[in-house]
């Protein structure tokens, strides 16, 4: 994840859901920067704000009793790099605030350290239409 293209910007996502359902908490340690910053709106317009240590915790509670694999859904709809800066907006099926949500997510990442890190998430939730 050395290189500044959006193909290592798609891989660095791909590991970052890998190990977001498999609750792996040294690798997320490494994904996320210091100065992360969640920031999550709910159908119902409420805003729950996460920093590192909150956002591990509750992955790590989220995904202790799941299998990974029931959770790795995900359609990458942007991807793109601008110098150190990245931004994804993807996608995901995954249980955070109910049995099955969906949850569009805007993700800001910086090449920083010799690796992206994620640094902010604005995500909307919203139950998931296949499962209504």
């Amino acid at each position: 994840m050395t290189e500044r293209t959006e193909a290592a910007l798609r891989a660095r996502i791909d590991e970052l859901m890998t190990a977001g359902v498999s609750a792996d908490l040294e690798k997320l340690d490494r994904i996320y920067h210091d100065d992360l910053q969640i920031l999550s709106l709910t159908i119902d317009g409420d805003l729950m704000t996460l920093d590192k240590a909150g956002c591990l915790a509750m992955l790590e509670q989220t995904f202790k009793d799941e299998t990974p694999e029931d959770h790795l859904w995900a359609k990458v709809h942007a991807v793109t790099v601008s110098g150190d800066r990245g931004h994804v907006l993807i996608s995901r099926k995954i249980p955070i605030g109910g049995p099955k949500m969906m949850f569009d997510l805007s993700i800001d990442l910086v090449f920083q350290d010799g690796r992206w890190q994620v640094i902010r998430e604005v995500n909307f939730g919203r139950p998931d239409a296949e499962a209504a």
